[in-house]
């Protein structure tokens, strides 16, 4: 049998989609899968139909850091936060994966660290074992509302091969929103230690009391400190369409970003296209979807606060809430729901926390619940959580 590299041994399994597999072992059980950031919200009409309309006589090749109308209107776009932004500091790629994994490769050697606010979305471990490099957790806590670590903790984790810090704002799992004065202490302290800063937004439109702070909007003196990540997959209700975009004003980086999109040749056209009619959208559209995922947080944590005996904190942002269960283990639970839990041929998908966590056996009451359904699925899930937990074995 030929040797498998020791990088592959080490990649992480996806928290999200490990009960995959198993669900589609039961086709006869209605599961309400709140596990996966795949929303049921409708893609718009204009993204619709701009793929619809792409009828090329030949689908040629793009240029590597994506076609030109599409770096234009990503750039009009995120000048929102940014006025000064240009075409020339956006490079299109396939979805925000592809936009962190280029951050990863151009800013990290083998060997080096990465520092991670933890919990963290899961696909960081893998893009950053990809790049050779190692993610390094900074733990947030769930009973402060995953607040940034102070001062002295950065400072603390900073050792001689760290390169970066990893957050997403609003957070996935936590929901959190890290706001101007969070936003203005990174800067000095990625000044201070002379750090990039990856600020992975691709949540930023959905928020719930207090808008997200940009890295964007940050003073010009920094921004070379700084990358931006955003992605058409959760705004636009467009995950297929594998759009995504790597922002800086650190040239040096845009042009090794540019060499990495030489190695892979450009993202697909026809989708770049379809990001140029979801870009080119009226703020109407924005403050829709807002409403939309608000009225489905709102109706979880509703739901969750009916449920005795969890630790449920509000989430500001993004759609996902972490959530502390009476349980002797997450993974059991999640894994006895798919398997043996039913409620008039229903039951429930959820994702497990430690697969959220680098720090060893953290997250092991936890679980992340997405709110990608309509309201009254998600109070159906709230009411088979708490008879799951009922019924549960291994109830704490």
């Amino acid at each position: 049998m030929p040797r498998l590299s020791d990088r592959a041994q080490v990649l992480q399994e996806s928290a999200i989609r490990k009960l995959d597999l198993t669900v589609a072992t039961f086709p006869r059980v209605t599961f309400h899968r709140l596990n996966i950031g795949q929303p049921d919200v409708a893609t718009p009409i204009p993204v619709l139909e701009a793929l619809a309309s792409y009828q090329p006589d030949v689908i040629a090749y793009g240029p590597a850091s994506g076609l030109p109308v599409c770096r234009e209107a990503a750039a009009a776009y995120h000048a929102r936060w940014n006025p000064g932004l240009t075409a020339a500091h956006v490079a299109v790629t396939t979805g925000g994966s592809e936009a962190l994994l280029f951050a990863f490769t151009a800013l990290c050697d083998p060997g080096d660290e990465i520092l991670v606010l933890e919990p963290y979305y899961t696909n960081y471990n893998g893009f950053a074992t990809v790049a050779g490099a190692t993610v390094k957790p900074l733990r947030t806590n769930l009973d402060d509302g995953f607040a940034l670590p102070s001062d002295e903790e950065l400072d603390a984790a900073v050792g001689p091969r760290t390169r970066l810090l990893v957050f997403s704002n609003p957070a996935n799992p936590t929901g959190a929103v890290y706001d101007q004065a969070d936003l203005e202490r990174l800067a000095a302290w990625a000044q201070r230690h002379d750090l990039t800063v990856i600020s992975d937004e691709v949540y930023r439109r959905i928020w719930f009391d207090e808008p997200p702070f940009s890295a964007l909007e940050l003073p010009e003196e920094v921004q070379d400190h700084f990358v931006v990540i955003d992605s058409m997959s959760k705004t636009y209700s467009s995950c297929g369409l594998r759009i995504g975009f790597l922002i800086s004003k650190n040239e040096a980086l845009m042009e090794k970003v540019e060499r990495l999109g030489q190695a892979r040749l450009g993202p697909q056209p026809a989708g770049q296209l379809a990001a140029v009619a979801g870009l080119q959208l009226g703020e109407a559209y924005y403050e829709e979807v807002r409403l939309t995922y608000k009225a489905r947080v709102d109706a979880l944590v509703d739901a969750l606060g009916q449920i005795p005996g969890l630790n449920a904190p509000s989430p500001s942002g993004a759609f996902y809430a972490m959530v502390q269960l009476p349980v002797d283990s997450s993974e059991k639970f999640a894994r006895w729901m798919v398997e043996e839990f039913r409620d008039s041929g229903e039951s429930l998908v959820v994702a497990p926390g430690p697969g959220f966590y680098g720090t060893a056996g953290a997250g092991a009451q936890e679980i992340r619940l997405a709110a990608v359904l309509g309201e009254y699925r998600i109070r159906r899930a709230g009411q088979l959580l708490e008879r799951a937990l009922e019924q549960y074995p291994g109830r704490s």
